[in-house]
């Protein structure tokens, strides 16, 4: 599995932890509240390179914006001890295997997939089951084209070059315990669902993207929350609803200064029934797609 665990590995877990569940007008909103403004942007963390140049609407609410909030720092993810860190974190302890958490039938199917890409699947043995499912969806992604940086790491690198501010929703560590719990206790059905979306995952991509470049709300919300939901609702209720929840009142603070802030999340943190965007409107703010 060595070749697999490289820096654009580890450099893209945001994408994986929402994307991997297979999976306007563009995604970028504006939030105000009595004459302060903030902007919400509702990114895709992995692109190809035909995916650029972006929607300019995000170039508007950048350019608006004295800061640029991602969900967590984006540049810490590239140093090596945090790497290191997430690798690690991503290992079984007290002697188990993954093999041992999978029924026989999903091994096997896990076993004839990872040979297609030339992996022994002894090989994960080591592993949890979100490492594996990275990296099986990492090996799909790319062999459909999928290798480019995504919208935050391009306005990440923007930022850094114009010494624009720069604040985080949550730390590098709160999102890593965020990933490696993903499929714990429920690993076979993990396994399995990947399994069956990486069959037709481009075709899920080439929907998604053209959702996102609509910032269709109603499809988004099926795309990425209603699918997740129903599917895997303990991942639903802690990647999505806690984050969720746990960024409102730093948004709401956002209100409370004389900045504009440009928040930029996976776009299925907007969404849906508990996406920031219906919390919001229920508040009180003033929500408008930008155009």
């Amino acid at each position: 599995m060595t070749p697999f665990l490289n820096k654009k590995l580890l450099s893209i877990l945001t994408l994986l932890i929402l994307q991997t569940f297979l999976f306007a007008q563009t995604s970028v909103w504006k939030v105000q509240k009595d004459e302060e403004t903030i902007y919400l942007g509702g990114t895709i963390h992995l692109l190809r390179q035909q995916d650029y140049p972006l929607p300019k609407e995000f170039d508007i609410a950048y350019t608006k914006s004295d800061i640029i909030y991602f969900e967590t720092d984006l540049k810490a993810l590239d140093q090596p001890s945090i790497q290191k860190s997430i690798l690690s974190r991503m290992m079984l302890t007290n002697g188990k295997k993954f093999s041992e958490l999978i029924s026989k039938e999903t091994y096997e199917d896990l076993r004839v997939h990872a040979l297609s890409y030339g992996i022994d699947v002894k090989s994960f043995e080591p592993f949890k089951p979100a490492m594996v499912m990275l990296t099986l969806t990492i090996m799909e992604l790319k062999n459909i084209g999928v290798d480019a940086d995504g919208v935050d790491k391009f306005y990440l690198n923007k930022a850094l070059s114009d010494n624009k501010m720069i604040g985080k929703l949550e730390s590098v560590d709160t999102q890593i315990e965020y990933l490696v719990s993903i499929g714990m206790g429920n690993e076979d059905n993990l396994i399995a669902q990947t399994l069956t979306d990486l069959k037709k995952l481009q075709k899920y991509y080439n929907r998604m993207l053209s959702s996102w470049r609509l910032g269709s709300t109603g499809s988004l919300n099926k795309l990425f929350v209603k699918d997740m939901k129903k599917r895997f609702p303990k991942v639903y209720e802690s990647l999505l609803v806690e984050r969720n929840n746990n960024w409102m009142p730093i948004i709401e603070e956002m209100f409370e200064n004389d900045k504009t802030e440009f928040v930029l999340v996976g776009v299925a943190h907007l969404v849906g029934s508990d996406g920031l965007l219906k919390q919001l409107k229920s508040k009180g703010y003033k929500i408008k797609k930008l155009k």
